[in-house]
């Protein structure tokens, strides 16, 4: 897509390996030199079929491309990390600006969130797409989201993998290229008000307002201060959302399809799903 737009040639180097954490692309020193990464290494599965230690996959297949002069990179992964999620968003920021050291270039990084899967435990997936949404606070990153893009919540692997690359062109046309007219911009969580009984949530990236594809709105929770959360019912207003639930009566806290296996039916007036979210800090309080 991106040849056929910019009518110029686009090549691409592949240095992937199925299954692997992030450490393994990461230069190793800088695992091991930080506690909490050195630890949450440590904790990782090893296999003999897959590399586990720190830098082995950097060292052979991402290093030795350091020479060549590249205009940007594309990452999908994650999925191997959900049982580490609480050090994945300082992993992550890590490799990224080592990559960028060793380049000498402040690349565009642009990279695909995971897609919802039954096979975590608790809210591991959740946690790990919620860490790969604080990435973006890097400079000149971008984030698309598949959620919508799976049919089938058992297959960690889904199949449509063409309309995740279109969405990565599209985010590369419009940020890097500077073109107009290619959706990019993910709804996501901007801000809550309490008012009563109902919880007001603000979403940016609503420049085309906000659509439900369904009868009504699904995966949205509330909670009161005895962090119960229970299903609620979400009504759009614009480009926010009344939130609330006969059954809390006092909200102070949202949760929108913070699962392992949600599958959004809020989207953006461009046709773009709305990024799942939540306005609590609570870690292992699951969603009944």
């Amino acid at each position: 897509k991106l040849q056929e737009v910019l009518s110029c040639p686009v090549g691409l180097i592949e240095a992937s390996w199925g299954g692997t954490p992030a450490e393994v692309w990461t230069p190793g020193d800088l695992v091991t030199r930080d506690p909490a990464l050195h630890k949450a290494a440590d904790s990782l599965q090893v296999s003999e079929y897959w590399p586990s230690g720190p830098g082995l996959t950097f060292n052979a297949m991402i290093h030795p491309l350091t020479g060549y002069k590249i205009a940007g990179a594309i990452w999908y992964q994650g999925e191997s990390n959900t049982g580490t999620a609480s050090t994945y968003h300082r992993l992550f920021s890590t490799m990224i600006r080592a990559w960028r050291q060793r380049w000498g270039s402040e690349f565009p990084f642009y990279f695909v969130q995971i897609a919802p899967f039954s096979g975590y435990s608790g809210i591991t997936g959740a946690l790990l797409q919620e860490a790969q949404t604080q990435t973006l606070s890097l400079p000149h990153t971008g984030m698309v989201v598949i959620s919508d893009l799976v049919d089938d919540v058992t297959n960690i692997h889904p199949r449509d993998k063409k309309d995740v690359g279109y969405r990565l062109a599209d985010l590369a046309l419009t940020e890097t290229y500077h073109k107009e007219g290619f959706p990019s911009e993910y709804p996501s969580y901007q801000g809550m008000k309490i008012e009563n009984s109902r919880i007001r949530v603000t979403l940016g990236g609503t420049s085309g307002g906000l659509v439900c594809k369904g009868p009504e709105v699904t995966g949205f929770y509330i909670a009161g201060k005895d962090r119960k959360f229970y299903p609620a019912e979400a009504r759009i207003d614009g480009s926010t959302l009344w939130v609330s639930s006969p059954r809390v009566a006092d909200p102070v806290a949202v949760r929108y399809d913070f699962t392992n296996t949600a599958i959004p039916n809020l989207f953006g007036g461009d046709g773009l799903p709305v990024n799942g979210f939540r306005t609590d800090d609570w870690d292992g309080i699951l969603t009944p």
